[in-house]
């Protein structure tokens, strides 16, 4: 793990999904500080490991990520969220940017487009998302205190 290196946390009901995620991120510098497989985990583990960016799933049992979002916003508002999504529904979008998503990525985006967003949610925790942040067609979701 170098300095800077963007410390992850994995959301996701599906553990092929975070294997793979994992194994790809690890590839481009990225820390992958631990997994969790509904949203009430995910809130628990990143209350104790404080990731820089969690990485999370819309549905998923117990705790949807629009609702672990909403939470972490509260209780980790230096923790950016990305959310990670099959679905491409701008109310979803909204919802996600509402509850306090950093930005709302569609499963199967680039590699690239997916570390980009990460490295600059973890440069910039503190703050808005720099403009372009996300896939083009897709809106940044605007931070909670921004």
């Amino acid at each position: 793990m170098r300095l800077g290196d963007p410390r992850v946390l994995l959301v996701d009901d599906e553990p092929r999904l975070r294997a793979q995620l994992g194994a790809v991120l690890v590839d481009y510098g990225v820390v992958i500080l631990g997994e969790a497989g509904t949203g009430r985990e995910g809130v628990e583990l990143a209350c104790r490991l404080q990731p820089d960016v969690v990485l999370m799933d819309l549905r998923m049992p117990e705790l949807d990520g629009i609702a672990a979002t909403q939470q972490l916003s509260e209780l980790l508002p230096s923790t950016a969220v990305v959310m990670l999504s099959a679905y491409e529904d701008p109310a979803l979008m909204s919802e996600a940017r509402d509850a306090g998503a950093y930005a709302y990525l569609i499963k199967g985006c680039s590699v690239s487009q997916l570390i980009e967003v990460i490295q600059n949610a973890a440069a910039d925790r503190a703050g808005p998302p720099p403009t372009g942040a996300t896939p083009s067609g897709r809106l940044p979701a605007e931070h909670p205190h921004g």
